[in-house]
């Protein structure tokens, strides 16, 4: 992959148990997995961690559910796989990943996909109908872009992405220059020809034709959440000044209840130059940072 949206956190100290893995339908017929974490009949609060680019199952990032636990741990966490994740599965793969991710997956499809899953959810008696969201990078976007849809959402964090700019010109910026000089042309060839059969950068052309125009911070400007922006000055594969027009145009929107962190020293993935990983860190005070702007009335532990 040209780049890495993956969550780059400290290992669990311990084994996670494992979540239960749970389906919904989409209009198509084809199913949703999903993965959530079980918790008897107690009143319980929802996580919602989704992970960056890439084809893996979520049941395989162990990272997305230390992050969760990071963030708040009496929550039950949940974790939504991309249409076609993993490997364990009879599609045709290609350069990693199955055929069906190459053929479908678009930033609008996950959204789709979360409502779908948080729509079952909502039949479920032990939900207390408060949902925090927290996405990095490519994921960020999607909390960006699902936030203002999901009226249980108390707290959006959005870690590593450059949601105030549309999407084609945040990766225009992240790439070499010589990638940089073939966007204009593969745009228009994406949207000419939006087929998962051809890619470019590590993502298909149906993805790019979905995500050029795509400003993430517009639609996080509608959702009266409490949101938290985290990002890193060092950060190569969404530069820094991304993060800060996603700032602005908040601000500038109105939106009084942000905050954005910018870190001097730190990377995409929340790393100083000689590797020290101050994730952990981060993600701590980013619980403490829900506990403050998020009344105690509104989020119930179990």
């Amino acid at each position: 992959m040209l780049i890495s949206f993956l969550l780059a956190i400290a290992a669990p100290s311990t084994e996670p148990q494992p979540l239960a893995q749970h389906s919904a339908e989409r209009p198509d017929g084809s199913s949703i997995i999903y993965w959530l974490e079980e918790g008897g009949d107690q009143q319980s609060e929802i996580v919602l961690v989704m992970q960056g680019t890439g084809c893996e199952a979520v049941s395989d990032k162990p990272n997305l559910r230390h992050a969760a636990n990071m963030l708040r741990p009496d929550a039950r966490t949940l974790l939504i796989d991309k249409i076609g994740a993993g490997t364990n599965n009879d599609d045709q793969m290609i350069e990693g990943c199955s055929k069906a991710y190459w053929d479908r997956y678009t930033l609008s499809l996950r959204v789709q996909d979360c409502l779908r899953v948080i729509a079952e959810l909502r039949q479920q008696h032990w939900w207390n109908r408060n949902i925090i969201i927290f996405g990095g990078s490519e994921g960020g976007a999607i909390a960006a872009l699902l936030a203002p849809l999901v009226p249980e959402a108390k707290a959006v964090i959005v870690l590593s992405s450059g949601t105030g700019v549309p999407v084609g010109e945040l990766i225009r910026t992240a790439v070499p220059p010589q990638m940089a000089a073939e966007a204009s042309a593969v745009f228009a060839a994406a949207r000419e020809r939006p087929t998962g059969q051809e890619r470019w950068g590590g993502l298909s052309y149906r993805w790019w034709d979905d995500a050029i125009d795509i400003v993430p911070a517009l639609s996080l400007a509608q959702s009266p959440a409490p949101t938290l922006l985290i990002h890193g000055a060092r950060d190569q594969s969404s530069p820094v000044h991304t993060a800060r027009a996603g700032y602005s145009l908040l601000k500038d929107s109105g939106k009084t209840n942000v905050a954005f962190w910018e870190f001097e020293k730190f990377d995409h993935f929340m790393k100083e130059g000689d590797g020290t990983n101050h994730m952990d860190k981060v993600l701590t005070d980013a619980r403490a940072w829900i506990n403050e702007h998020v009344r105690n009335d509104e989020l119930h532990s179990q």
